[in-house]
């Protein structure tokens, strides 16, 4: 079992987004994260104030690069009314429409096809596998009350529209391969990279497999799809 080295908070939100992943929102109880971690459960009442707490700061840290700094105060207070909410919009919208993307939007046609569709798909992965954590635990946590109707909006429909929307523009263009339905061609496309660069780190019957080469299966696997 796992403990909270003195000081440190990297053993209590790894553990706990592991169990919010595995449980959802709803059902993770506190004495369920304790038990993974190898706590009492009243020992987390003295790093997070709640259930709450704890889910906020396992959304801001999942995917640090680095250890986190001790909060200055202990414990950590459930966030004010709306801030989480506000936090998980302004992320997923800087995360959503990655610079190729709304630059080619900002042209009617492409100097090279290629080039920047496997720029925007390439981009759109690195999104989501630099994001995976936390885009599994909104997932994962889609009966948070407040989170879960950010997520089916802001995080996956309005994504999908803006890609679509390319998609449309270079179809007209004859850049791209015409499709029976493009609504459904630009969630297929987001549905390949979030598998690749998301899910397959919790599949239940993993395979070993090298990400650069999964990465690069998936990105030529789309491009050449919608090449003409």
């Amino acid at each position: 079992m796992r403990r909270i080295p003195e000081n440190r908070f990297d053993d209590l939100i790894d553990g706990a987004t592991e169990v919010f992943i595995d449980r959802g929102y709803h059902r993770t109880q506190m004495s369920d994260v304790a038990e993974a971690i190898g706590v009492a459960k009243g020992t987390l009442y003295g790093y997070v104030e709640s259930k709450e707490a704890l889910f906020a700061l396992c959304l801001q840290h999942a995917d640090r690069s680095g250890p986190i700094v001790r909060p200055d105060v202990l414990p950590v207070p459930a966030p004010p009314a709306g801030s989480l909410e506000a936090w998980a919009k302004q992320r997923i919208a800087d995360q959503s429409v990655p610079p190729p993307l709304s630059e080619a939007l900002a042209k009617d046609r492409a100097d090279d096809p290629r080039a920047e569709f496997e720029a925007i798909v390439r981009a759109l992965y690195r999104s989501l596998e630099n994001n995976r954590c936390a885009i599994k635990l909104i997932d994962r946590s889609i009966d948070h009350p407040q989170l879960g109707a950010i997520w089916q909006t802001a995080g996956r429909e309005t994504g999908r529209a803006t890609l679509r929307r390319y998609l449309e523009s270079r179809i007209a263009a004859g850049q791209l391969r015409a499709v029976p339905n493009v609504k459904l061609a630009a969630r297929m496309i987001v549905e390949v990279l979030a598998t690749w660069g998301v899910h397959i780190h919790w599949d239940r019957a993993p395979e070993a497999f090298d990400p650069d080469e999964a990465r690069d299966n998936a990105i030529d696997f789309l491009v050449r799809g919608f090449l003409p």
